[in-house]
């Protein structure tokens, strides 16, 4: 096993990695102080090299190792890999080419919703996984051989279940199925954070018009001083105070102070006294034109929680058929909106979805199809 700290060491494995066809990769990091994660270990597996790549060593550069991530030619095997994704993102600005995710092939293939990494391996491999290392410190150096072995173990499984999955998903004819789970996860859209946007984090549906835009420039101005500080949000100040600040909107430093929210630890700090206010005094001064429409909860009407509810028998059903985790195909509120309308603008309604459970909701919803029990079965029916 190769334990690299120094960047020649690392150039000399990474064009051996080059040749690869496909690698698993996996990452340990750490975030509860920090807005963002801070990269503790890179794994990496090609089928005979064990790496560990140690990103914290002062002598390392990383670069040969993102040319990699960068590599069309060469599978990246991640599970789960949304979070190490976006730390590659936030060091690179570039999203990881040629993705596998099989923890979103698994549910492809009908091993449950969002099935954990240690479960996968114990249904495919018959192996156990030691999770006394999972939640060490990353960041503490000298690394144990304990915590060194528990890395390693997770792409050395992961090289051994990826053909697996992926010749399930071929066998089943999936792989477009797949690619379209994918998209989102390799989407710049999903990793950039738009101070802009931070408002739609918070509960605003019970706000009035007058409180929407103090919620709007209070939300910005921490999502940036957050992210400058590189400290938690909460730190800055906590959504509950963010709340109080909507409703009572003070207007000086001696309002703040007779908040409930001001005089409790860490709920607002007095050091960002003015700013608050200036953000206070922003939102209030957006005109009602400006501010964005927010669309009432809709009001759903008596007897949609049965409906519901059949649907749900029949999402069961397919979804066993199948071999499809449930999740991927519809939730609660996709069943709600084709009850609702059978033209509904959801994903459940578009491509494979459609295909497998969309159109059946649809004609059951509509009495074309029944669903019926025959020898211990669940079985659709044509009405004639």
């Amino acid at each position: 096993m190769h334990y690299v700290k120094e960047t020649n060491h690392l150039n000399e494995l990474c064009s051996k990695l080059n040749k690869s066809e496909f690698l698993s990769i996996d990452t340990e990091f750490i975030r509860e102080k920090t807005y963002w994660p801070k990269l503790c270990l890179i794994q990496v597996f090609n089928g005979e090299e064990k790496i560990i790549i140690d990103p914290l060593a002062k002598d390392i550069d990383l670069k040969s190792f993102f040319d990699i991530l960068n590599n069309r030619e060469i599978v990246k095997v991640f599970h789960s890999g949304r979070q190490d994704i976006e730390i590659f993102y936030n060091l690179t600005k570039k999203i990881p080419q040629n993705i596998y995710d099989t923890q979103i092939a698994a549910m492809v293939c009908g091993f449950g919703d969002s099935i954990g990494y240690e479960n996968l391996v114990s249904q495919l491999l018959g192996k156990k996984i030691d999770k006394t290392s999972r939640l060490t410190n990353w960041s503490n150096r000298p690394l144990s051989k304990k915590q060194i072995n528990y890395a390693i173990s997770d792409v050395t499984h992961l090289f051994e279940i990826y053909p697996i999955i992926r010749d399930k998903i071929i066998s089943n004819k999936r792989e477009n199925w797949l690619k379209e789970e994918i998209k989102i996860l390799i989407s710049k859209k999903t990793y950039e954070l738009n101070p802009n946007e931070s408002w739609k984090r918070l509960k605003y549906r019970g706000l009035n018009k007058s409180s929407i835009g103090v919620l709007i420039e209070l939300a910005k101005w921490r999502e940036i001083k957050a992210q400058e500080k590189d400290v938690p949000r909460g730190n800055i100040v906590r959504d509950d105070a963010i709340y109080e600040l909507c409703s009572a909107q003070p207007k000086n430093t001696d309002d703040l102070n007779n908040l409930r929210s001001f005089n409790r630890k860490a709920g607002l700090r007095k050091e960002f006294a003015e700013e608050i206010l200036l953000a206070i005094k922003k939102g209030k001064s957006i005109s009602k034109e400006k501010l964005p429409k927010i669309k009432p909860p809709k009001r759903l009407p008596m007897g949609i929680s049965s409906k519901v509810s059949i649907l749900k028998i029949l999402l069961d059903t397919i979804s066993e058929e199948y071999g499809v985790a449930q999740k991927l195909i519809a939730n609660k509120n996709d069943l709600q909106e084709i009850v609702l309308n059978d033209k509904a603008d959801i994903k459940t309604l578009k491509g494979w979805r459609y295909k497998i459970f969309g159109k059946k909701a649809i004609d059951f919803k509509n009495g074309k199809i029944s669903i019926k029990m025959k020898n211990d079965k669940v079985v659709l029916e044509e009405e004639k």
